[in-house]
């Protein structure tokens, strides 16, 4: 009976450390992300993680770097992935402009005015989105939208007279070039930038969503958010070509499988989330505005003009092209 006891002994044992042992050739992989863990980018990223993860039985991990946390800011994020030194990446499409212009579409002031609508720009775009990472040896595996920009300052920004030499931050030229236009004085900055300067006074407002600024916690250093709907940008995870072309078709088909969850499930989430933040800003201190007058929004929109121009003779006929497939489906 002894025997059989220090045999069953020894066969828990050899189970148990087949438990503990990571599967056989899994791979690590890391992501760095300039946003926190709470914010849509970083829920998209979990649910990415988590479902790889388990579409390939722990052969493939995923170690999200929430906050910048890996050491790349998120203008260096493309050239990391293009040439390896990172697997892949979830980066906002704004500092891509440099490599293509088809990156600002997005981002083109006032084109669109719900999630819903920016869903659509971004089907109207995508192949043109993948063309460009192809070029670079990256490959699209899903979007993060942002809920629409407005302008975080410490009081209410709706009239001419508040924008005069307002020290604002934009996140890409369009923005730059439409708040020189309204007599701001923009200047272009990372995420990474913005709360630095803020706090020693080189920035008075800042253009970013309602999540951008909540979910980083602008709401220590101001105090109003004005709704100006300026657009929706997007973020994109992309990821290294050759790595990708050297997974199994197994593993490809659950990357892809993966990317598709994480992009339903953060698109869904976003229709709803401005609401809930607004009630949470709320009860933060926040001020909202969400009644700005329509002269000033007709300021907005004017001043957007000469840089919309800009982008359309930089981009070419991919620029009409993906204008006409968006209104056409808005029109549908």
């Amino acid at each position: 009976m002894r025997r059989y006891t220090n045999l069953f002994s020894a066969l828990g044992a050899v189970v148990l450390i087949a438990l503990t042992i990571p599967t056989a050739n899994a791979v690590e992989w890391d992501m760095p992300t300039a946003q926190s863990a709470t914010s849509l980018t970083g829920i998209a990223d979990g649910i990415f993680s988590k479902a790889l993860s388990e579409k390939t039985d722990g052969g493939i991990n995923v170690t999200v770097h929430y906050g910048g946390s890996l050491g790349y800011k998120g203008k260096d994020h493309y050239d990391a992935v293009s040439t390896g030194a990172v697997v892949l990446a979830d980066s906002y499409t704004g500092p891509f402009v440099g490599f293509d212009p088809i990156w600002q579409v997005s981002a083109i002031p006032f084109l669109t005015g719900s999630i819903d609508e920016a869903w659509l720009l971004y089907q109207a775009t995508k192949k043109y989105y993948e063309v460009a990472l192809a070029k670079d040896n990256q490959i699209l595996l899903y979007t993060i939208p942002w809920t629409p920009s407005g302008i975080w300052a410490n009081k209410s920004i709706t009239t001419k007279a508040d924008l005069e030499n307002l020290k604002i931050r934009t996140f890409d030229p369009l923005g730059l070039m439409t708040f020189r236009a309204a007599n701001a004085s923009p200047v272009t900055l990372g995420f990474s930038d913005v709360v630095p300067q803020l706090t020693t006074g080189g920035l008075d407002a800042v253009l970013t969503s309602e999540e951008g600024g909540f979910k980083n916690k602008f709401q220590d250093l101001l105090s109003h958010f004005v709704e100006i709907n300026y657009a929706s940008p997007l973020s994109v995870v992309h990821m290294n070509k050759d790595t990708w072309e050297g997974l199994s078709d197994s593993k490809k088909a659950a990357v892809t499988a993966a990317a598709k969850e994480a992009e339903e499930a953060v698109w869904s989430l976003a229709k709803n989330r401005v609401q809930e933040n607004y009630k949470l800003m709320r009860e933060a201190g926040i001020t909202i505005v969400d009644d700005v007058p329509a002269d000033f929004m007709d300021f907005l929109v004017s001043s957007s003009s000469d840089a919309i121009s800009d982008w359309k003779a930089k981009v070419g006929e991919r620029g009409d092209e993906v204008l006409k497939a968006y209104n056409d489906a808005r029109a549908k």
